[in-house]
């Protein structure tokens, strides 16, 4: 019994080693299949680089095989090879992220979809119009700010007909977009979506279809207690919502009601509400657009910054870093669909003591003092410029006249305080002040809320503004300007 006993002992041993060696033997296999298929794909990366591919995704996720090679991680490893092989294919000509730097003529024109009958236009109208400005790059040509429909037949009564009248849905906006690529093939498309609003009631991913209603809307709403913060999260929400008459602006905020406000300001940590916004990105991008500007994008490091009194505070830094982090999956995103897209927003960013964010462009514009003067602080511009120079490079700058809900900003002193006259020599003004300054102008064509209590209206009934309206009549000048761009 001993001997029987100590042989099947030894056999399991001899049998273990073996088996052992040949699962050594096999994982040493893969290893090296692995790592040979990595080279090979480095190898096609260097080619492609050289000759003007943007391979820095492809780079990303071979580091990232090579990392999970060594650690043995081989299922890991083969995603991420073939993550990076689908990359490479997709890889866009380097050539496409340097267009946005030659931009000369830049047009306001929110939005392009809006075929409104107070302004008698149809698309054919504003194709003409981008066509005859010479325009190469429309900012904010379509701006998603409440929920938009993959087409207004999934709306029923009169919000049906709203949409159908003011084009708001991204079927409208694929067609425009088309329509314009027809006649203006190289122009820049540029969408916008707001980083500082989520409606109350409901808010849905275009690309998912998940809708979001309340109260998991005012879970997403940001709370400064989060970190610690003594500062209430209702709070927060009453004075910013004040601000935006989400809520009324007479309110005493000891009283303000989370179900009773329209919208909140959402919390950019928070991974739903990042990912809701990377996704009204990606809807414009598959509509076609080739660029995205994203409103308030640092807003909550600001406010955050100001509350605490410490830019260094974790909450700030965090929010900060997660603002990033969209430009950076914004990038990603066009990489993946083989296309370079440009990202941009306000030029907050550069106050900041953190890495700078990937930006392709950033916004500035004049105040409401400087519009009301029809003067430009010289020195302000210069410190500005240089300040974002020394933090974001050689970037592009485009510069338009803002707006709110009030007639208390830029756009609302530039049209119900000056006028027409006044309005042309403002636009020839800026747009001469500013090309010497290094930056670009936007003329503002189409777009741009004048505010609320607005007495002169675009055709006499809209508070959007427009430059065709008889109440402004500034096209010709923008027009004239454009066009002397284009002939130098």
């Amino acid at each position: 019994m001993g001997r029987k006993w100590l042989a099947a002992v030894a056999l399991a041993v001899v049998g273990g080693a073996l088996l052992y060696a040949y699962g050594s033997y096999s994982r040493g296999r893969v290893r090296r299949q692995l790592l040979a298929r990595l080279s090979e794909l480095e190898g096609m990366c260097l080619e492609r680089r050289s000759v003007g591919y943007d391979v820095a995704e492809v780079e990303r996720l071979l580091a990232e095989a090579r990392a999970a090679v060594g650690r043995g991680s081989f299922e890991e490893a083969e995603r991420l090879l073939e993550e990076a092989s689908r990359a490479l294919e997709e890889a866009p000509r380097v050539e496409e992220a340097g267009r946005l730097s030659r931009v000369r003529v830049a047009v306001l024109y929110e939005r392009v979809t809006d075929t409104c009958r107070v302004f008698g236009r149809s698309l054919d109208d504003i194709v003409a119009v981008l066509k005859e400005t010479g325009a190469e790059f429309v900012f904010r040509g379509f701006w998603r700010w409440s929920p938009c429909p993959e087409y207004c037949s999934q709306l029923s009564g009169r919000a049906r007909e709203l949409c159908e009248e003011r084009g708001y849905s991204y079927r409208h906006l694929e067609e425009a977009i088309a329509r314009i690529k027809s006649e203006l093939p190289d122009v820049i498309f540029c969408g916008a979506i707001p980083a500082q609003i989520i409606q109350r009631r409901a808010v849905w991913d275009p690309v998912t279809h998940e809708v979001i209603r309340y109260p998991e809307t005012w879970e997403m709403a940001l709370d400064p207690g989060k970190w610690g913060i003594d500062f209430s999260k209702e709070r927060l929400q009453c004075e910013f919502g004040k601000s935006h008459f989400w809520v009324d602006p007479s309110m005493d905020c000891s009283e303000y009601s989370p179900e009773k406000a329209a919208a909140y300001f959402p919390d950019i940590t928070n991974e739903r509400f990042q990912k809701l916004l990377l996704s009204w990105a990606m809807k414009q991008i598959d509509c076609g657009a080739d660029a995205i500007w994203i409103d308030m994008l640092f807003k909550q490091a600001s406010m955050l910054a100001r509350i605490t009194g410490d830019v260094y505070h974790p909450a700030v830094k965090e929010s900060y870093e997660a603002a990033c982090k969209i430009v950076d999956e914004i990038h990603r995103y066009g990489r993946l669909k083989g296309r370079y897209i440009y990202v941009g927003s306000w030029a907050t960013a550069v106050r900041f003591p953190y890495p700078p964010p990937s930006l392709d462009f950033v916004t500035l514009s004049p105040s409401t003092k400087e519009v009301l003067s029809m003067k430009l602080n010289e020195e302000k511009w210069s410190r500005w410029l240089t300040q974002i120079r020394e933090k974001l490079g050689d970037v592009p700058v485009f510069v338009f006249i803002d707006w709110a809900s009030t007639s208390r900003t830029p756009l609302g002193a530039f049209s119900q305080n000056l006028t027409p006259e006044e309005q042309c020599m403002f636009i020839r003004m800026a747009d001469e002040f500013f090309t010497k300054m290094g930056a670009v102008f936007t003329y503002p064509v189409h777009g741009g809320w004048m505010g609320n209590d607005a007495q002169v209206l675009s055709f006499g009934a809209s508070r959007v503004y427009d430059s065709l309206a008889p109440e402004f009549q500034t096209y010709q000048t923008i027009r004239e300007l454009a066009q002397s761009k284009r002939r130098s």
